[in-house]
């Protein structure tokens, strides 16, 4: 909006001084004589003052009145000392033609008169009649050139509205795809920013609960078709001991069941959730030691090896604590499910951003799936039975670390193990 109302007081600044200066020199070009009237009240001037020299001074003012009647000319006698001038415009009060001023009333010509110095003859030109326009059409030429003005810079802007009103209406009728053209000479470029984005938004949102539907409805269907079997075979089995085996496995299928809608909704969240973050500065060497001791458990039961590995003099960087340890540790549970022998983390500071890289030593994933994991619900073949997995872990940290406008790839790929790279950017080391 600040490049609309930018666009707008320039506008009526430039129209206003261009019409302004444009009707004042039509004024004064209409107000003022032409040149050939000009030297024609000059010659009838000298002629007048010469004659006014051959006069007594006693009928000086009875001929100025005569022969003011008889040219018809504005003629006056003014005392020569009711006139201050400049040494240099004395000289021009005794030349041919006598000196011109321009005044409040017009211009004039002064003329002096040798025999009689204590007077001067002042000769007032009348105004162009018939060319100077009224001070009504001159305002009226004002105001409808700043209206076209007005109307050629709105020609854009109402266009641009128009396709706003088209493209929401559209959006709004179930085209989840329609999207404002982008203009760079657009006023409100910003508001079609914001139109796009939100409509992208809720594009990827709905697309999501679509997916989040039919993945629910899809991944449970095993479960309960198990808890069912296993209750019927329960209810049905007289012998103590394998009713208690089936009901332990209706347990198993209960968490599991448990862990996959507390999932689903975690992901399903996420997008309210982050409206009401409180961001502040993350100790990132801290975050890191917290998520390699909560996977040390993880690690012991698999025989692993964890290494951290942190520079020296790492900023803190703007974020959400929480959810920035979710995803450290989240990286670092999926490296530790499908390693051999070690899991490392390295966190350092590379120009103006903080990098981390999580390496494992296990199978690695094919180049075809780099980009391919980080979508929901994707679930690779060769991943890891050791815990129940739905395909929602890494979908997480790439949309929690794209809120935080940082930016993660997949390095390395099969066989030689997987390693994720993080970069966050340092633009912004203070919450705002």
């Amino acid at each position: 909006m600040f490049k609309l109302s930018l666009s707008l007081l320039l506008s009526a600044i430039c129209a206003l001084f261009m019409l302004g200066a444009v009707l004042d020199q039509l004024a004064n070009d209409d107000s003022q004589p032409a040149p050939d009237q000009l030297q024609l009240y000059s010659t009838v001037l000298d002629t007048i003052s010469q004659q006014a020299d051959q006069q007594p001074p006693a009928q000086l003012s009875a001929f100025i009145t005569a022969q003011q009647q008889q040219w018809q000319l504005a003629l006056h006698l003014l005392p020569r000392d009711s006139l201050a001038l400049p040494p240099e415009l004395e000289g021009q009060l005794h030349a041919t033609g006598g000196l011109a001023l321009a005044g409040t009333d017009g211009m004039s010509y002064l003329k002096a008169l040798p025999t009689h110095p204590r007077w001067l003859i002042q000769l007032q030109l009348p105004q162009a009649a018939g060319h100077q326009p009224g001070d009504l059409w001159l305002t009226l030429a004002l105001y409808g050139g700043l209206s076209l003005i007005m109307l050629l810079w709105l020609a854009p802007l109402a266009r641009r509205l128009w396709l706003l009103s088209q493209t929401a209406g559209r959006f709004g009728d179930g085209d989840l795809q329609a999207r404002l053209p982008p203009s760079r000479w657009s006023y409100i470029s910003s508001l079609e920013q914001s139109f796009n984005q939100m409509a992208q938004q809720i594009e990827q949102l709905l697309a999501d609960n679509q997916l989040l539907a039919s993945s629910l409805s899809h991944d449970l269907r095993t479960p309960i078709a198990c808890f069912r079997f296993g209750l019927d075979a329960a209810l049905e089995e007289p012998d103590p001991q394998r009713k208690d085996h089936y009901l332990q496995r209706l347990e198993q299928d209960l968490d599991r069941m448990e862990a996959m809608v507390n999932a689903f909704l975690e992901y399903a969240s996420l997008d309210r959730q982050h409206q009401h973050w409180q961001l502040s500065l993350v100790d990132l060497q801290q975050t890191c030691q917290q998520a390699m001791h909560s996977c040390e458990p993880l690690a012991a039961a698999r025989q692993l090896q964890l290494q951290l590995t942190c520079s020296a003099d790492v900023p803190d960087v703007c974020g959400h604590p929480h959810w920035l340890y979710r995803v450290l540790l989240n990286l670092l549970q999926n490296a530790c499910r499908h390693a051999q022998s070690q899991v490392q983390l390295r966190l350092w500071q590379q120009d103006q951003q903080v990098c981390i890289r999580i390496s494992d030593d296990g199978a690695g994933i094919a180049p075809a799936d780099a980009e391919r994991i980080f979508l929901p619900f994707v679930r690779l073949e060769t991943q890891s039975s050791i815990a129940p997995q739905f395909g929602l872990g890494l979908a997480i940290v790439r949309k929690v670390l794209d809120w935080h406008q940082a930016r993660i790839s997949l390095e390395t790929t099969a066989p030689a193990g997987a390693s994720f790279l993080i970069c966050l950017p340092l633009q912004n080391t203070k919450p705002a």
